[in-house]
Parts: structure tokens; C-alpha cells; sequence
């Protein structure tokens, strides 16, 4: 199992949108607490690409936020989702931003958020990322809005 051997594979699993039964992606992030998501992109050189030189690694978080998967019907043509947020939640994928780049020879880490609108939520995420990033003086800390250009 899983939980015993720490290795899985697994290959793509599709989920019906709008109806049917839960992602099993999403189901199986919940019950082994896979909460960190690794995208590494990097730019391949002699290939072209619209933008050279990128070497990133993404790291989004796969538990929480709309991920919570909790929504409800209000009343017929009115279904609420909540995005939940939590301080243990935001330090662990913040720490674990931190470490990454440190382990991978990383300047900077980028937190990105919504908190000009999301006041409480993406303000506790940058609350706590600030605290995590003063952790770690050697890496440089930024912020983004999420669809700021």
C-alpha cells in the first residue's frame, strides 16, 4: 500500500465536471496529505520558446484553498464554495517554498495571492509567509498578485 511503501504510481485520472463522483486526485491529496505540488518549468535551449532563459519551479498548495472541495446550494441557482485557508496550512507550503529553494540553490521565492480582495484569507497566507520568509534572510522574499500584470 501507499502508506506503507511511501511509492505510488500513478497515471492520469480523469473526473466528470460539473457532476459524478469526486477527483480521486483531489481524494488522494486529502487522505496521504499530499499538500505540496511541484511544477518545475525551465526552458530547453536550441528550442524555441516564447520566452528563453526560464528556470522556475512552482509549488502550489493541494489541500486547501478551493481544493477544500466544500460548497453547497444555497437555495436553487445559488451554490456557495468556500476557499479555505489556515495558518498551519499556509506555513507548511511556505516552509516548504523556503526549503526547495534552498536546497535548489534558489535567490528568491515568490508568494503569490489575491489579498487586495481576499482580505482575511490571502491575508493570513502573506501574514504567515512573512513571518516563514524572515526564517530564511538568505533568499529573497517577493510578493504577486495573483492576476496582477
Amino acid at each position: 500500500s501507499l502508506r506503507e511503501t511511501k511509492i505510488g504510481l500513478k497515471g492520469p485520472i480523469g473526473t466528470p465536471i460539473g457532476t459524478g463522483f469526486r477527483s480521486v486526485n483531489v481524494e488522494l491529496r486529502k487522505r496521504l496529505d499530499l499538500y505540496a505540488n511541484f511544477r518545475p518549468a525551465r526552458s530547453i535551449k536550441g528550442l524555441k520558446t516564447r520566452h528563453d532563459d526560464v528556470d522556475l519551479i512552482v509549488i502550489r498548495e493541494n489541500t486547501e484553498g478551493l481544493y477544500s472541495g466544500l460548497e453547497h446550494m444555497v437555495v436553487p441557482g445559488v451554490v456557495e464554495s468556500q476557499r479555505v485557508i489556515t495558518e498551519s496550512g499556509s506555513k507548511r507550503i511556505i516552509q516548504a517554498a523556503f526549503k526547495v529553494a534552498r536546497n535548489f540553490k534558489r535567490k528568491k521565492v515568490t508568494v503569490v495571492h489575491k489579498a487586495n480582495i481576499l482580505k482575511l484569507s490571502d491575508g493570513l497566507f502573506l501574514e504567515v509567509a512573512r513571518e516563514v520568509a524572515r526564517q530564511y534572510p538568505d533568499i529573497e522574499y517577493q510578493e504577486a498578485i495573483v492576476d496582477a500584470t
